[in-house]
């Protein structure tokens, strides 16, 4: 992921070279302005999978699964569940909330 930097003017004019490679490589830009109030730009995934990053780590329940999952994923000691396995402890999951 490459991060660039540009100023508004340069900006303004390759507008659309520019976002074009923020959504074709996933690349950040920064758009520098006077006394530090500069701005970035994602793409929208991006953006959609920060946001739901931050949704299933707002939650004590949560992250606590997500760190239970890499600790057996890490320990080689993970578990396939059955389609019905599945649903019953996603019921479980939605019951605890």
């Amino acid at each position: 992921m490459a991060i660039h930097a540009y100023t508004v003017s340069d900006f303004r004019e390759n507008l659309k070279a520019i976002t074009d490679d923020v959504i074709d490589y996933n690349e950040t830009v920064i758009i520098t302005r006077p006394k530090k109030r500069n701005v970035v730009m994602i793409s929208e995934a991006e953006y959609n999978s920060w946001q739901e990053t931050l949704y299933l780590l707002e939650s004590d329940a949560n992250r606590n699964a997500l760190h239970e999952s890499l600790e057996q994923a890490k320990n080689q000691s993970t578990k396939v569940l059955t389609p019905e396995e599945w649903e019953k402890q996603k019921q479980q999951f939605e019951e605890e909330r």
